[in-house]
């Protein structure tokens, strides 16, 4: 749909953890590149609030029965502390399973981006205002053209 040139003199724009340019839209974290996608591939961009996971069902049912391996591994360490290694390990899948459920029920601001290979959400920091993500929307439209429709009204 958007062809680039390479020699396409469009800035780069950013906000916290996203970045739009002419090859297209990105996610990242620090230095480093999370999703990627291409100027071509985009159909529609929709700024929307919420649980940001793809598949919350399958995180939570994933995050809830790693959470209850490590509670058996509590259990099990409090029965018979003779077996220290098989639990400690339980209670570190335990930790695991509790971040996943975590994730899964934070609510952030996310970019939801319907391409042609399927649809992408690019999630902003808890630190994302409001405001400022507005006035990044609005830079961004004009300048790739993009129509960015807002879901997010009613959590200002």
């Amino acid at each position: 749909m958007f062809k680039t040139e390479p020699n396409d003199e469009r800035p780069v724009l950013k906000y916290d953890n996203i970045v739009v340019a002419p090859r297209g839209i990105a996610e990242t974290y620090g230095r480093k590149l999370s999703i990627f996608v291409p100027a071509a591939e985009i159909n529609r961009i929709t700024l929307k609030y919420g649980k940001s996971d793809h598949r919350p069902i399958v995180s939570m049912v994933i995050g809830t029965l790693l959470a209850l391996i490590g509670m058996a591994g509590i259990i099990l360490f409090f029965v018979s502390p003779a077996g220290f290694r098989y639990e400690l390990g339980m209670v570190f899948f335990g930790i695991i399973g509790g971040s996943i459920i975590f994730d899964t029920l934070k609510e952030r601001y996310f970019l939801e981006i319907e391409g042609s290979k399927g649809l992408n959400r690019l999630v902003l920091s808890k630190n994302a205002k409001r405001s400022d993500i507005d006035e990044f929307c609005n830079k961004v439209r004009p300048t790739y053209k993009y129509q960015i429709m807002d879901d997010a009204q009613n959590y200002r």
